[in-house]
Protein backbone atom coordinates (compact mmCIF):
# COMPACT_ATOMS: atom_id res chain seq x y z
CA UNK A 1 0.00 0.00 0.00
CA UNK A 2 2.92 2.46 0.87
CA UNK A 3 4.58 1.77 -2.48
CA UNK A 4 1.66 1.85 -4.30
CA UNK A 5 0.02 5.43 -2.93
CA UNK A 6 3.49 6.45 -3.57
CA UNK A 7 4.26 5.77 -7.05
CA UNK A 8 0.80 7.33 -7.75
CA UNK A 9 1.43 10.53 -5.94
CA UNK A 10 4.74 11.13 -7.48
CA UNK A 11 3.73 10.17 -11.22
CA UNK A 12 0.96 12.85 -10.74
CA UNK A 13 3.60 15.63 -9.23
CA UNK A 14 5.83 14.44 -12.37
CA UNK A 15 3.02 15.17 -15.67
CA UNK A 16 -0.25 16.81 -15.25
CA UNK A 17 -0.71 14.79 -18.64
CA UNK A 18 -0.45 11.47 -16.48
CA UNK A 19 -3.77 9.73 -15.42
CA UNK A 20 -3.56 7.49 -12.43
CA UNK A 21 -5.53 5.18 -10.91
CA UNK A 22 -5.04 3.15 -7.56
CA UNK A 23 -7.33 -0.45 -7.30
CA UNK A 24 -7.70 -1.39 -4.04
CA UNK A 25 -8.76 -4.43 -2.51
CA UNK A 26 -9.66 -2.98 1.13
CA UNK A 27 -11.73 0.12 1.89
CA UNK A 28 -8.33 1.87 3.42
CA UNK A 29 -6.13 3.79 1.61
CA UNK A 30 -2.34 4.57 2.63
CA UNK A 31 -2.62 3.66 5.88
CA UNK A 32 0.49 2.56 8.38
CA UNK A 33 0.47 -0.91 9.35
CA UNK A 34 3.60 -0.09 11.59
CA UNK A 35 0.78 2.28 13.57
CA UNK A 36 -1.36 -0.64 14.21
CA UNK A 37 0.37 -2.22 17.62
CA UNK A 38 0.00 1.78 19.30
CA UNK A 39 -3.84 1.42 18.13
CA UNK A 40 -3.93 -1.45 20.19
CA UNK A 41 -2.43 -0.26 22.80
CA UNK A 42 -4.16 3.10 23.00
CA UNK A 43 -1.26 5.26 22.25
CA UNK A 44 -3.29 6.13 19.07
CA UNK A 45 -6.90 6.87 19.63
CA UNK A 46 -8.32 5.36 16.24
CA UNK A 47 -7.46 3.77 13.34
CA UNK A 48 -7.57 6.98 11.06
CA UNK A 49 -4.83 8.17 13.21
CA UNK A 50 -2.89 5.91 11.12
CA UNK A 51 -3.82 7.29 7.07
CA UNK A 52 -4.00 11.16 8.39
CA UNK A 53 -1.63 13.24 6.99
CA UNK A 54 0.46 15.79 8.95
CA UNK A 55 -2.10 18.57 9.09
CA UNK A 56 -4.57 15.94 10.22
CA UNK A 57 -6.10 15.55 6.45
CA UNK A 58 -7.36 11.79 5.78
CA UNK A 59 -6.15 10.16 3.20
CA UNK A 60 -9.19 8.84 1.02
CA UNK A 61 -10.63 8.70 -2.01
CA UNK A 62 -11.60 12.29 -1.80
CA UNK A 63 -7.90 13.24 -1.26
CA UNK A 64 -6.82 11.58 -3.94
CA UNK A 65 -8.64 13.19 -6.34
CA UNK A 66 -8.46 16.49 -4.92
CA UNK A 67 -5.17 16.51 -3.77
CA UNK A 68 -2.91 14.67 -5.48
CA UNK A 69 -5.27 14.21 -8.70
CA UNK A 70 -5.25 10.55 -8.19
CA UNK A 71 -8.33 8.72 -8.79
CA UNK A 72 -8.92 5.40 -6.35
CA UNK A 73 -11.39 2.53 -6.43
CA UNK A 74 -11.69 0.80 -2.99
CA UNK A 75 -13.12 -2.47 -2.51
CA UNK A 76 -11.97 -3.10 -5.99
CA UNK A 77 -9.95 -6.32 -7.23
CA UNK A 78 -8.05 -7.00 -10.09
CA UNK A 79 -8.97 -10.69 -11.35
CA UNK A 80 -7.22 -10.98 -14.50
CA UNK A 81 -3.92 -8.61 -16.10
CA UNK A 82 -4.61 -8.72 -20.12
CA UNK A 83 -0.57 -8.37 -20.97
CA UNK A 84 -1.37 -8.62 -24.68
CA UNK A 85 -3.94 -5.99 -24.69
CA UNK A 86 -2.57 -3.63 -21.99
CA UNK A 87 -5.23 -4.06 -19.75
CA UNK A 88 -6.38 -5.11 -16.41
CA UNK A 89 -10.05 -6.76 -15.69
CA UNK A 90 -12.00 -5.40 -12.60
CA UNK A 91 -14.62 -5.97 -9.83
CA UNK A 92 -16.26 -4.96 -6.87
CA UNK A 93 -15.25 -6.99 -4.00
CA UNK A 94 -17.71 -9.58 -3.41
CA UNK A 95 -19.48 -9.20 -6.47
CA UNK A 96 -20.37 -9.04 -9.96
CA UNK A 97 -19.99 -6.43 -13.01
CA UNK A 98 -16.48 -6.69 -14.08
CA UNK A 99 -14.79 -4.02 -15.97
CA UNK A 100 -11.78 -3.73 -18.24
CA UNK A 101 -8.96 -0.83 -17.58
CA UNK A 102 -6.27 0.29 -20.06
CA UNK A 103 -2.80 1.16 -19.11
CA UNK A 104 0.24 1.96 -20.51
CA UNK A 105 2.34 1.27 -17.31
CA UNK A 106 1.38 -1.40 -14.52
CA UNK A 107 2.59 -0.73 -11.03
CA UNK A 108 2.22 -4.21 -8.69
CA UNK A 109 2.28 -2.70 -5.54
CA UNK A 110 0.27 -5.71 -3.91
CA UNK A 111 2.29 -6.18 -0.80
CA UNK A 112 2.79 -8.89 1.81
CA UNK A 113 0.34 -10.86 3.79
CA UNK A 114 0.41 -12.56 6.71
CA UNK A 115 1.92 -16.29 6.70
CA UNK A 116 -1.29 -18.60 7.84
CA UNK A 117 -0.63 -21.35 10.15
CA UNK A 118 0.67 -24.57 9.04
CA UNK A 119 -1.02 -26.54 12.00
CA UNK A 120 -4.75 -27.25 12.29
CA UNK A 121 -6.45 -24.23 13.36
CA UNK A 122 -10.28 -23.43 14.63
CA UNK A 123 -12.39 -20.57 12.85
CA UNK A 124 -13.25 -18.10 14.61
CA UNK A 125 -12.99 -14.33 15.52
CA UNK A 126 -10.94 -15.04 18.30
CA UNK A 127 -8.57 -16.42 16.45
CA UNK A 128 -6.32 -14.01 13.88
CA UNK A 129 -3.86 -12.40 12.47
CA UNK A 130 -2.17 -8.95 13.31
CA UNK A 131 -1.78 -7.36 9.64
CA UNK A 132 -5.34 -5.39 8.80
CA UNK A 133 -6.81 -2.33 10.70
CA UNK A 134 -10.02 -5.03 11.90
CA UNK A 135 -7.44 -7.03 13.51
CA UNK A 136 -6.83 -4.39 15.54
CA UNK A 137 -10.10 -2.81 15.29
CA UNK A 138 -11.27 -5.89 16.89
CA UNK A 139 -9.20 -6.37 20.13
CA UNK A 140 -9.48 -2.24 20.69
CA UNK A 141 -13.41 -3.11 21.33
CA UNK A 142 -13.45 -6.28 23.13
CA UNK A 143 -10.63 -4.47 25.41
CA UNK A 144 -11.98 -1.60 26.32
CA UNK A 145 -15.02 -3.74 27.33
CA UNK A 146 -12.93 -5.86 29.61
CA UNK A 147 -14.07 -9.08 27.66
CA UNK A 148 -10.14 -9.80 27.15
CA UNK A 149 -8.23 -10.53 30.75
CA UNK A 150 -5.83 -13.18 28.52
CA UNK A 151 -4.28 -13.79 25.21
CA UNK A 152 -1.63 -15.47 23.34
CA UNK A 153 0.20 -14.85 20.84
CA UNK A 154 2.32 -17.36 18.21
CA UNK A 155 5.41 -15.81 17.03
CA UNK A 156 8.39 -13.99 18.77
CA UNK A 157 9.07 -11.19 15.56
CA UNK A 158 8.35 -7.78 14.82
CA UNK A 159 4.98 -7.70 15.71
CA UNK A 160 4.75 -10.68 18.51
CA UNK A 161 6.99 -8.49 19.76
CA UNK A 162 4.95 -5.23 19.42
CA UNK A 163 1.75 -6.83 20.15
CA UNK A 164 2.61 -8.30 23.73
CA UNK A 165 4.04 -4.68 25.25
CA UNK A 166 0.65 -3.34 23.47
CA UNK A 167 -1.57 -6.39 25.62
CA UNK A 168 0.32 -5.53 28.69
CA UNK A 169 1.12 -2.01 28.94
CA UNK A 170 -2.70 -0.26 28.79
CA UNK A 171 -4.92 -3.40 29.36
CA UNK A 172 -3.09 -5.67 31.63
CA UNK A 173 -3.72 -8.78 30.19
CA UNK A 174 -1.78 -11.61 31.28
CA UNK A 175 0.25 -12.69 27.43
CA UNK A 176 1.66 -15.72 26.63
CA UNK A 177 4.06 -15.39 23.96
CA UNK A 178 4.90 -18.31 21.95
CA UNK A 179 8.42 -18.40 19.99
CA UNK A 180 9.38 -21.70 18.46
CA UNK A 181 13.02 -20.81 18.27
CA UNK A 182 15.55 -20.37 21.52
CA UNK A 183 14.67 -16.89 21.66
CA UNK A 184 12.68 -13.30 20.62
CA UNK A 185 13.31 -12.31 17.05
CA UNK A 186 15.53 -15.31 15.64
CA UNK A 187 16.12 -14.00 12.51
CA UNK A 188 16.50 -10.52 13.28
CA UNK A 189 19.12 -10.83 16.31
CA UNK A 190 21.82 -13.33 17.82
CA UNK A 191 21.24 -14.94 20.61
CA UNK A 192 23.63 -12.51 23.03
CA UNK A 193 20.96 -9.70 21.64
CA UNK A 194 17.85 -11.62 21.76
CA UNK A 195 18.62 -12.42 25.77
CA UNK A 196 19.51 -8.90 26.56
CA UNK A 197 15.96 -8.24 24.90
CA UNK A 198 14.31 -11.01 27.27
CA UNK A 199 16.00 -8.85 30.01
CA UNK A 200 13.94 -5.87 29.12
CA UNK A 201 10.76 -7.03 29.32
CA UNK A 202 9.72 -5.17 32.15
CA UNK A 203 5.79 -6.66 33.07
CA UNK A 204 4.70 -9.62 34.75
CA UNK A 205 2.02 -9.89 32.93
CA UNK A 206 4.02 -11.55 29.98
CA UNK A 207 4.93 -15.03 29.99
CA UNK A 208 7.30 -16.28 27.32
CA UNK A 209 6.82 -20.27 26.56
CA UNK A 210 10.42 -20.22 24.12
CA UNK A 211 11.69 -23.13 22.39
CA UNK A 212 7.57 -24.22 22.03
CA UNK A 213 5.59 -25.71 19.20
CA UNK A 214 2.20 -25.17 18.28
CA UNK A 215 0.36 -28.85 17.82
CA UNK A 216 -2.93 -27.21 16.69
CA UNK A 217 -5.52 -24.52 17.71
CA UNK A 218 -8.75 -25.66 18.82
CA UNK A 219 -12.29 -24.43 20.55
CA UNK A 220 -14.07 -25.02 23.47
CA UNK A 221 -17.79 -25.62 23.38
CA UNK A 222 -18.01 -22.21 24.58
CA UNK A 223 -16.09 -20.72 21.74
CA UNK A 224 -12.93 -20.06 24.08
CA UNK A 225 -9.91 -20.90 21.81
CA UNK A 226 -7.45 -23.56 23.24
CA UNK A 227 -3.63 -23.55 22.38
CA UNK A 228 -2.26 -26.74 22.22
CA UNK A 229 1.51 -27.57 22.38
CA UNK A 230 3.76 -30.59 21.42
CA UNK A 231 4.31 -32.27 24.57
CA UNK A 232 0.79 -32.28 25.67
CA UNK A 233 0.58 -28.66 27.24
CA UNK A 234 -2.94 -26.78 26.58
CA UNK A 235 -3.76 -23.17 27.19
CA UNK A 236 -6.92 -21.50 27.23
CA UNK A 237 -7.27 -17.92 26.33
CA UNK A 238 -9.72 -15.28 25.64
CA UNK A 239 -7.64 -14.32 22.31
CA UNK A 240 -5.06 -15.64 19.64
CA UNK A 241 -2.69 -13.51 17.82
CA UNK A 242 -0.96 -15.57 15.39
CA UNK A 243 2.52 -13.38 14.19
CA UNK A 244 4.01 -15.98 11.95
CA UNK A 245 5.53 -13.26 9.71
CA UNK A 246 4.68 -11.97 6.28
CA UNK A 247 5.21 -13.24 2.60
CA UNK A 248 4.43 -11.43 -0.47
CA UNK A 249 1.65 -11.17 -2.26
CA UNK A 250 1.80 -12.09 -5.99
CA UNK A 251 -0.76 -14.29 -6.57
CA UNK A 252 -1.79 -11.81 -9.66
CA UNK A 253 1.71 -11.12 -10.59
CA UNK A 254 2.81 -14.61 -10.86
CA UNK A 255 -0.57 -15.43 -13.17
CA UNK A 256 0.25 -12.84 -15.42
CA UNK A 257 3.47 -13.94 -16.67
CA UNK A 258 5.67 -12.09 -14.13
CA UNK A 259 8.53 -14.10 -12.77
CA UNK A 260 8.96 -14.58 -9.55
CA UNK A 261 12.44 -14.79 -7.50
CA UNK A 262 14.13 -17.26 -4.77
CA UNK A 263 11.99 -15.83 -1.63
CA UNK A 264 8.84 -15.91 -3.75
CA UNK A 265 8.79 -11.91 -4.77
CA UNK A 266 8.37 -10.36 -8.03
CA UNK A 267 11.77 -10.05 -9.60
CA UNK A 268 12.96 -6.56 -10.63
CA UNK A 269 15.73 -4.83 -12.24
CA UNK A 270 17.30 -1.71 -10.35
CA UNK A 271 14.60 0.51 -12.40
CA UNK A 272 11.99 -1.80 -10.47
CA UNK A 273 10.97 -3.08 -13.85
CA UNK A 274 9.47 -6.89 -13.84
CA UNK A 275 10.37 -9.10 -17.20
CA UNK A 276 6.53 -8.11 -18.42
CA UNK A 277 7.19 -5.46 -20.87
CA UNK A 278 5.03 -1.77 -19.06
CA UNK A 279 5.00 -3.69 -15.90
CA UNK A 280 6.64 -2.90 -12.71
CA UNK A 281 6.55 -3.90 -8.89
CA UNK A 282 7.69 -2.11 -5.52
CA UNK A 283 6.81 -2.55 -1.92
CA UNK A 284 6.82 -5.77 0.11
CA UNK A 285 5.52 -7.82 -3.18
CA UNK A 286 9.03 -7.21 -4.79
CA UNK A 287 12.46 -8.87 -4.39
CA UNK A 288 15.51 -6.87 -5.07
CA UNK A 289 19.04 -7.08 -4.16
CA UNK A 290 20.86 -7.30 -0.84
CA UNK A 291 23.56 -5.17 -0.78
CA UNK A 292 25.48 -6.87 1.49
CA UNK A 293 24.80 -10.56 -0.11
CA UNK A 294 24.60 -9.66 -3.53
CA UNK A 295 21.92 -12.15 -3.80
CA UNK A 296 18.07 -11.03 -4.34
CA UNK A 297 16.16 -10.77 -1.24
CA UNK A 298 12.83 -9.51 0.50
CA UNK A 299 12.92 -6.46 2.71
CA UNK A 300 9.01 -5.97 4.03
CA UNK A 301 9.23 -2.53 5.88
CA UNK A 302 7.64 0.24 4.93
CA UNK A 303 10.74 2.59 4.68
CA UNK A 304 11.66 0.54 1.44
CA UNK A 305 8.50 0.18 0.35
CA UNK A 306 8.23 4.30 0.15
CA UNK A 307 11.66 4.37 -1.41
CA UNK A 308 10.49 1.89 -3.95
CA UNK A 309 7.08 3.21 -4.71
CA UNK A 310 9.34 6.72 -5.93
CA UNK A 311 11.56 5.21 -7.75
CA UNK A 312 9.15 2.56 -9.73
CA UNK A 313 7.14 6.46 -10.77
CA UNK A 314 10.62 7.95 -11.88
CA UNK A 315 11.16 4.80 -13.89
CA UNK A 316 7.70 4.98 -15.29
CA UNK A 317 8.57 8.57 -16.48
CA UNK A 318 11.82 7.82 -17.87
CA UNK A 319 13.89 9.91 -15.17
CA UNK A 320 17.11 9.08 -14.13
CA UNK A 321 16.62 6.44 -11.40
CA UNK A 322 18.83 3.30 -9.93
CA UNK A 323 17.21 1.11 -6.97
CA UNK A 324 20.06 -0.20 -5.82
CA UNK A 325 18.80 -2.74 -3.10
CA UNK A 326 18.91 -2.32 0.44
CA UNK A 327 20.86 -4.11 3.87
CA UNK A 328 17.14 -4.04 6.09
CA UNK A 329 17.60 -1.71 8.26
CA UNK A 330 14.83 -1.91 10.71
CA UNK A 331 14.31 -0.05 14.53
CA UNK A 332 12.04 -1.98 17.14
CA UNK A 333 11.18 -0.32 20.04
CA UNK A 334 9.74 -2.32 23.17
CA UNK A 335 9.13 -1.54 26.64
CA UNK A 336 11.99 1.35 27.49
CA UNK A 337 14.31 0.14 24.91
CA UNK A 338 15.20 0.32 21.28
CA UNK A 339 16.57 -2.57 19.03
CA UNK A 340 17.79 -1.62 15.71
CA UNK A 341 19.74 -3.93 13.61
CA UNK A 342 21.35 -3.53 10.40
CA UNK A 343 22.84 -6.35 7.91
CA UNK A 344 23.46 -9.99 8.55
CA UNK A 345 23.67 -11.05 12.29
CA UNK A 346 26.74 -13.61 12.49
CA UNK A 347 24.30 -16.74 12.69
CA UNK A 348 22.92 -15.30 8.64
CA UNK A 349 26.64 -14.25 7.60
CA UNK A 350 27.72 -17.83 8.37
CA UNK A 351 24.44 -19.44 6.60
CA UNK A 352 25.59 -17.26 3.25
CA UNK A 353 29.37 -18.61 3.43
CA UNK A 354 30.93 -15.64 5.59
CA UNK A 355 34.24 -16.10 7.43
CA UNK A 356 32.91 -14.17 10.51
CA UNK A 357 34.25 -12.14 13.51
CA UNK A 358 32.40 -10.30 16.12
CA UNK A 359 32.77 -7.56 18.78
CA UNK A 360 30.15 -6.95 21.75
CA UNK A 361 30.48 -4.25 23.77
CA UNK A 362 28.84 -1.48 25.48
CA UNK A 363 28.68 2.04 25.09
CA UNK A 364 27.09 5.44 26.41
CA UNK A 365 25.10 7.22 24.00
CA UNK A 366 26.26 10.58 26.40
CA UNK A 367 29.14 11.43 28.71
CA UNK A 368 28.92 10.14 31.47
CA UNK A 369 28.27 13.34 33.09
CA UNK A 370 25.50 14.10 31.81
CA UNK A 371 22.18 13.35 33.48
CA UNK A 372 20.25 11.92 30.41
CA UNK A 373 23.04 9.49 29.88
CA UNK A 374 22.20 5.80 28.72
CA UNK A 375 23.64 2.90 27.83
CA UNK A 376 24.00 1.55 24.18
CA UNK A 377 24.20 -2.72 24.04
CA UNK A 378 25.99 -3.72 20.36
CA UNK A 379 27.14 -6.58 18.61
CA UNK A 380 29.17 -6.44 14.92
CA UNK A 381 29.38 -8.84 12.66
CA UNK A 382 32.21 -8.66 9.94
CA UNK A 383 34.33 -10.65 7.83
CA UNK A 384 37.83 -11.91 7.97
CA UNK A 385 40.18 -11.67 6.51
CA UNK A 386 38.51 -7.85 4.16
CA UNK A 387 37.16 -7.02 7.52
CA UNK A 388 34.18 -5.77 5.55
CA UNK A 389 31.52 -4.82 7.41
CA UNK A 390 28.25 -7.72 7.84
CA UNK A 391 25.98 -6.18 9.96
CA UNK A 392 25.10 -4.70 13.47
CA UNK A 393 22.60 -5.26 16.00
CA UNK A 394 22.05 -2.37 18.70
CA UNK A 395 19.55 -2.44 21.91
CA UNK A 396 19.35 0.32 24.71
CA UNK A 397 17.16 3.16 26.24
CA UNK A 398 19.87 5.45 24.83
CA UNK A 399 20.30 7.08 21.15
CA UNK A 400 19.88 4.24 19.12
CA UNK A 401 18.46 4.63 15.99
CA UNK A 402 20.75 7.10 14.36
CA UNK A 403 23.76 4.53 14.64
CA UNK A 404 21.56 2.42 12.93
CA UNK A 405 21.14 4.17 9.97
CA UNK A 406 24.85 5.76 9.76
CA UNK A 407 25.68 2.03 9.54
CA UNK A 408 23.65 1.13 7.23
CA UNK A 409 24.69 3.31 4.62
CA UNK A 410 28.52 2.36 5.43
CA UNK A 411 27.31 -1.01 4.86
CA UNK A 412 25.62 -0.45 1.56
CA UNK A 413 29.02 0.85 0.48
CA UNK A 414 31.01 -2.15 1.58
CA UNK A 415 33.14 -0.38 3.90
CA UNK A 416 35.21 -2.05 6.87
CA UNK A 417 36.02 -1.73 10.35
CA UNK A 418 38.63 0.82 9.74
CA UNK A 419 36.46 2.89 7.99
CA UNK A 420 33.89 2.95 11.33
CA UNK A 421 36.98 3.68 13.18
CA UNK A 422 37.52 6.46 11.28
CA UNK A 423 33.90 7.87 11.18
CA UNK A 424 33.19 11.86 11.99
CA UNK A 425 30.39 12.62 13.99
CA UNK A 426 28.72 15.76 15.51
CA UNK A 427 29.44 16.13 19.08
CA UNK A 428 27.06 17.56 21.89
CA UNK A 429 27.02 16.46 25.73
CA UNK A 430 23.08 17.06 25.17
CA UNK A 431 22.67 14.34 22.25
CA UNK A 432 26.19 12.40 21.81
CA UNK A 433 29.70 11.24 23.45
CA UNK A 434 32.74 12.58 22.43
CA UNK A 435 33.79 9.58 20.65
CA UNK A 436 30.49 7.57 19.23
CA UNK A 437 29.75 3.98 20.11
CA UNK A 438 29.99 3.53 16.12
CA UNK A 439 34.25 4.43 16.70
CA UNK A 440 34.37 2.43 19.91
CA UNK A 441 33.12 -0.85 18.15
CA UNK A 442 35.35 0.14 15.30
CA UNK A 443 38.12 0.53 17.48
CA UNK A 444 36.99 -2.99 19.19
CA UNK A 445 37.08 -4.48 15.96
CA UNK A 446 40.96 -3.26 14.78
CA UNK A 447 42.48 -4.32 18.10
CA UNK A 448 41.18 -7.69 17.78
CA UNK A 449 42.38 -8.24 14.50
CA UNK A 450 45.79 -5.73 14.12
CA UNK A 451 46.67 -6.69 17.83
CA UNK A 452 45.40 -10.03 18.96
CA UNK A 453 43.10 -7.81 21.91
CA UNK A 454 40.24 -10.25 21.53
CA UNK A 455 36.57 -9.71 22.22
CA UNK A 456 34.78 -12.53 23.86
CA UNK A 457 30.94 -12.76 23.85
CA UNK A 458 29.08 -13.77 26.95
CA UNK A 459 27.64 -16.76 25.48
CA UNK A 460 31.30 -18.44 25.45
CA UNK A 461 32.20 -17.72 29.35
CA UNK A 462 31.14 -20.68 30.54
CA UNK A 463 34.06 -23.06 28.28
CA UNK A 464 36.52 -20.85 29.04
CA UNK A 465 39.54 -22.23 30.66
CA UNK A 466 41.95 -19.55 31.86
CA UNK A 467 41.53 -17.38 34.95
CA UNK A 468 38.90 -14.16 34.95
CA UNK A 469 40.96 -11.20 36.10
CA UNK A 470 38.17 -8.53 37.51
CA UNK A 471 39.88 -5.14 37.44
CA UNK A 472 36.89 -3.36 38.98
CA UNK A 473 37.33 -1.40 42.11
CA UNK A 474 36.45 -3.61 45.29
CA UNK A 475 32.89 -1.83 46.02
CA UNK A 476 31.88 -3.06 42.15
CA UNK A 477 32.93 -6.93 43.08
CA UNK A 478 29.69 -7.94 45.32
CA UNK A 479 27.86 -8.80 41.80
CA UNK A 480 30.96 -10.93 40.13
CA UNK A 481 29.73 -14.28 38.28
CA UNK A 482 32.82 -16.45 38.29
CA UNK A 483 33.78 -17.46 41.59
CA UNK A 484 35.57 -19.70 40.42
CA UNK A 485 39.04 -19.40 38.67
CA UNK A 486 39.12 -15.83 39.98
CA UNK A 487 40.64 -12.75 41.34
CA UNK A 488 40.38 -9.40 41.47
CA UNK A 489 42.80 -6.60 40.91
CA UNK A 490 41.62 -3.17 40.19
CA UNK A 491 42.70 -1.81 36.90
CA UNK A 492 45.22 0.93 38.26
CA UNK A 493 46.94 -1.81 40.36
CA UNK A 494 47.58 -4.40 37.45
CA UNK A 495 51.47 -2.38 36.47
CA UNK A 496 53.10 -3.79 39.63
CA UNK A 497 51.25 -6.88 39.37
CA UNK A 498 52.65 -8.24 35.58
CA UNK A 499 55.66 -10.27 36.80
CA UNK A 500 53.10 -12.54 38.99
CA UNK A 501 51.41 -14.00 35.85
CA UNK A 502 52.42 -16.80 33.54
CA UNK A 503 52.65 -15.14 29.86
CA UNK A 504 51.16 -18.11 28.53
CA UNK A 505 47.70 -18.84 30.69
CA UNK A 506 45.14 -17.28 29.37
CA UNK A 507 43.34 -14.13 31.16
CA UNK A 508 40.11 -12.72 30.38
CA UNK A 509 39.32 -9.04 32.10
CA UNK A 510 36.45 -8.27 33.09
CA UNK A 511 35.10 -5.03 34.55
CA UNK A 512 31.35 -3.28 34.76
CA UNK A 513 30.92 -2.32 31.01
CA UNK A 514 34.17 -3.15 29.16
CA UNK A 515 36.25 -0.69 28.57
CA UNK A 516 38.62 -1.19 31.70
CA UNK A 517 38.85 -5.00 30.90
CA UNK A 518 39.90 -3.70 27.68
CA UNK A 519 42.68 -1.35 28.96
CA UNK A 520 44.00 -4.33 31.36
CA UNK A 521 44.25 -6.68 27.92
CA UNK A 522 46.16 -4.16 26.38
CA UNK A 523 48.82 -3.79 28.93
CA UNK A 524 49.09 -7.36 29.54
CA UNK A 525 49.79 -7.73 25.98
CA UNK A 526 52.18 -5.27 25.52
CA UNK A 527 54.10 -6.49 27.97
CA UNK A 528 54.58 -10.10 26.50
CA UNK A 529 51.28 -12.23 27.27
CA UNK A 530 50.16 -14.07 24.68
CA UNK A 531 46.82 -15.16 25.26
CA UNK A 532 44.67 -12.32 26.68
CA UNK A 533 41.09 -11.15 26.26
CA UNK A 534 38.41 -9.42 27.79
CA UNK A 535 34.40 -10.12 28.89
CA UNK A 536 32.43 -8.10 25.63
CA UNK A 537 29.78 -5.78 27.57
CA UNK A 538 31.15 -6.69 30.88
CA UNK A 539 29.68 -8.21 33.59
CA UNK A 540 26.65 -5.82 33.29
CA UNK A 541 25.80 -7.64 29.71
CA UNK A 542 26.62 -10.70 30.82
CA UNK A 543 24.43 -10.94 34.17
CA UNK A 544 21.38 -9.76 32.02
CA UNK A 545 22.30 -12.98 29.79
CA UNK A 546 23.17 -15.39 32.14
CA UNK A 547 19.63 -14.49 34.04
CA UNK A 548 17.94 -15.58 30.91
CA UNK A 549 20.20 -18.24 30.60
CA UNK A 550 19.41 -19.98 33.86
CA UNK A 551 16.34 -19.79 33.46
CA UNK A 552 15.82 -21.59 30.18
CA UNK A 553 17.84 -25.21 29.88
CA UNK A 554 16.34 -25.16 25.86
CA UNK A 555 18.32 -21.52 25.85
CA UNK A 556 21.78 -22.80 27.29
CA UNK A 557 21.89 -25.42 24.60
CA UNK A 558 21.64 -22.70 22.02
CA UNK A 559 24.23 -21.17 24.08
CA UNK A 560 26.62 -24.11 23.65
CA UNK A 561 25.72 -24.32 20.17
CA UNK A 562 27.19 -20.98 19.33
Amino acid sequence: MAAGCKAAARLSRLSTDYRVTIIERSPFISFSSCGLPLFASGEVDGVSDLYKTSYGAVRDVEFFREVKRVKVLTETEVVEVRTEKNEVVCRPVGGDGAFTLPYDSLVFATGSEPVRPHFACARSPLISSFHYPGDAENFRKAAQKGKVASAVIIGGGFVGCELMEAMTSLWGIDTVLIEREAALLPGSLDLEMSLFVESCISSDKIHLLLSSTVEKLTLKETGTPVVSLEGGRSISTDRVFYSLGVRPNTVLAQKSGVKLGRHGGILVDNQLRTNVHNIWAAGDCAEVRNLVTDSTDIFPFGSISNRMGRAAADSISGGHVCFRGAVGTFSLKLFDNTICAAGLTEAGARLNGYDTATVIGCWPDRPDYHPDTRLIFGKLVYEKPSLRLLGLQLAGEGEVTRYADVFSELLSQRKTVEDLASLEHAYTPAHSSPVSPLNYIGYMACDQEFAGILNVSPLEVSSYEGIFVDVREPEETSSFPFPEKSMNIPLKNLNSKLDEFDPVRGLMFVCERGPRGYEAARLFKENGHLNVSYLGGGNLLYSKIIKRLSASPSLKSAACLK
